[in-house]
This record gives C-alpha cells, structure tokens and sequence, in this order.
C-alpha cells in the first residue's frame, strides 16, 4: 500500500453498499484513496481527520465545453425578438474563433472551478477549439487542448478530452471556411 498522505474520519461515509457510520478512508500522497473502512485500522496515526455530516463520492460532469464560460452573462435572455438558437449557436461561434490559449486557457480554469465548487470533480470535456483567432493552425496542433489539460491541472479537477471534429456545419450545411 502507498504511504498514507491523509487519513479521515467521517461521521457518515457513503459506500456502494450503504452507509459506514462512521467510516474511514486513507488517501496517499496524491490524493487517490487507498483505503476505506468501517472500522478504524489499528495502524492509523491518531490525527485522523474527523468530519462531522454526510460524505458522498463526487459528481462527474459528462459534457462540458470550458470556452463557452465565456459567454456566461450574454446569451441567457433574448436580445431581439428573432433571437433563437441559431441566434445563440452564430455567438457561441464567433466566442470560438476570437479565443487564443492563454484566454482558452483562464476561461475553461474557471469553469472547472466553478464544477468544483459545485461538487463535481470530474469533467469530460468535448473539445473543438483548435485554430488560432485568425484562422490558422498552431505550430503544435494540439496548442488547444494542451491548454484545456492545464486549466484542469491548475483547479485540480480529473478530466478526459473528448477532441471533437464537426463536418457539417448545421442540418445540411457544410461546413464554413
């Protein structure tokens, strides 16, 4: 077994098969738990730490796209009569070719903060921001999704990248250049 970074006591732990109350857990150093119990092992330090309440796993969130946080504040209310989907879709756009990688980059951290916060503490981000702000290709292809691994590292957040490719560019429509 790993060396035990931290060990807890929490009054009611959530398991599979129920409550463990109390129930106890070991983390190693990088935070993966290495072992749960309904009793406290023999072998634990003695400055386990206690958690009064309820201790559920944490939620992962199945579809996530962190860019559009940046759009947060400027799509949730009609601004004309005509506005639609397509309306918000042309929006979400023009956010996706204006973003560079330091801006992708600060803006997806903060949603992935935001999921944190909220109780999620996994993301499955689809992923398809891959082009410079004019247009061009990034000398290394992957700029963009390197950039959307970091803001997960810098939060602390688990995430799998789901590179999406679009080749249509709506219901019967090419794509655009």
């Amino acid at each position: 077994m790993a060396r035990a970074r931290a060990c807890f006591e929490f009054e009611h732990l959530h398991q599979p098969d129920g409550w463990l109350s109390p129930g106890y857990l070991q983390a190693d150093e990088h935070g993966t738990i290495v072992d749960v119990a309904a009793a406290r092992p023999l072998d634990w330090p003695h400055d386990a730490v206690r958690i009064e309440g309820y201790a559920i796993p944490g939620m992962p969130n199945l579809h996530s796209h962190g860019f559009q946080r940046a759009l947060a504040g400027r799509t949730e209310y009609r601004s004309h009569t005509t506005d639609t989907f397509w309306t918000w879709r042309e929006a979400m756009y023009r956010c996706a070719e204006a973003i560079d990688p330091e801006s992708l980059e600060d803006v997806t951290a903060m949603a992935f903060l935001e999921m944190l916060r909220a109780g999620y503490t996994a993301v499955a981000e689809f992923h398809y921001v891959h082009r410079a702000p004019d247009g061009t290709r990034y000398a290394d292809p992957a700029e963009m999704c390197w950039r959307v691994l970091a803001a997960a590292a810098r939060v602390g957040i688990a995430v799998t990248l789901l590179p999406v490719l679009y080749l249509r560019g709506g219901f019967g429509k090419p794509l655009q250049p």
